[in-house]
């Protein structure tokens, strides 16, 4: 795959995981605030609120870092 392939995807991903409540049932699972995961991607609180309740699509390298946590919250709780 080529690097805008696999940005795509990456995109892809996160946004299904945001849209289909399977983000915040990570987040819920790993006992995390909406804050602290809004710091671990460097975005604000509220957009943690709005990428979980569907109200807008993660975008940017702020959705790649938010895809790259929920990644390693679910794999850790594997």
């Amino acid at each position: 795959m080529t690097t805008s392939t696999e940005h795509a995807r990456a995109l892809a991903d996160v946004r299904h995981a945001t849209t289909s409540g399977q983000a915040r049932a990570i987040r819920l699972a790993a006992r995390l605030s909406l804050s602290e995961v809004g710091a671990a991607c460097g975005v604000d609180t509220s957009t943690v609120h709005r990428w979980e309740h569907a109200q807008r699509l993660p975008r940017g390298d702020a959705a790649l870092r938010y895809l790259a946590l929920l990644r390693q919250l679910d794999q850790a709780a594997a």
